[in-house]
């Protein structure tokens, strides 16, 4: 199975993702020094530099995709497109993702009362009201992005970018806990009428 890990940061073991050794796993990331980690962890993978909402993959190339809090930090609708692109048919997302109990945790204990972080903790509060409502995330300033996620918010933004078959559940962890969606891309029977069917 071809399988994209974005967000990979320093490389992690995937087994928990049920990858396994026989898989091609191509792990992307924005920053460079965390990559040449994981190119010295995992030398058998394949590590590139790109964003989620751009990646340097072709279209309808992997079979899986899969995120581990990495979403949260990056423009939720277009990052679900560019996955929707590059899955082939049929092809499977899993993403694990914040709910707003991290939010509130991260403003009332790491982030009040000191002022710029504190703004920063209120921007994000409200990135996740707005991505609740609307399935949509809203930048920061000089382009950043953060918000929590909700299954009413994950349900209209991967509804929008065309996945089927969206299934939710929760796990213990820090601040309250994380919950994860999976998904997949719709099989398309003729591609000259481009009719979806689950």
């Amino acid at each position: 199975m071809r399988i994209v890990d974005l967000g990979c940061g320093a490389g992690r073991d995937l087994v928990s993702w049920g990858v396994t050794p026989a898989d091609q796993v191509t792990g992307l990331d924005i920053d460079d020094s965390s990559l040449a980690i994981a190119k010295s962890r995992f030398p058998d993978r394949t590590f590139l530099r790109g964003a989620g909402e751009c990646l340097p993959l072709e279209s309808e190339s992997f079979d899986r995709v899969i995120s581990a809090i990495a979403i949260p930090y990056m423009n939720i609708q277009k990052t679900l497109s560019e996955i929707y692109r590059v899955l082939v048919p049929g092809g499977s997302v899993s993403l694990s993702l914040h709910p707003p109990s991290f939010t509130i945790a991260e403003l009332l204990h790491k982030a009040i009362p000191n002022p710029a972080p504190t703004v920063f903790r209120l921007y994000v509060l409200a990135n996740g009201l707005w991505f609740h409502g609307t399935g949509r995330t809203v930048g920061f300033l000089r382009g950043r992005t953060e918000s929590f996620q909700t299954e009413r918010g994950m349900k209209i933004a991967m509804n929008r970018a065309g996945f089927v078959d969206l299934s939710f559940r929760r796990a213990a962890g820090p601040a309250g806990g994380t919950f994860a969606v999976e998904a997949r891309k719709s099989k398309v029977i003729d591609p000259s009428t481009a009719v979806r069917v689950p």
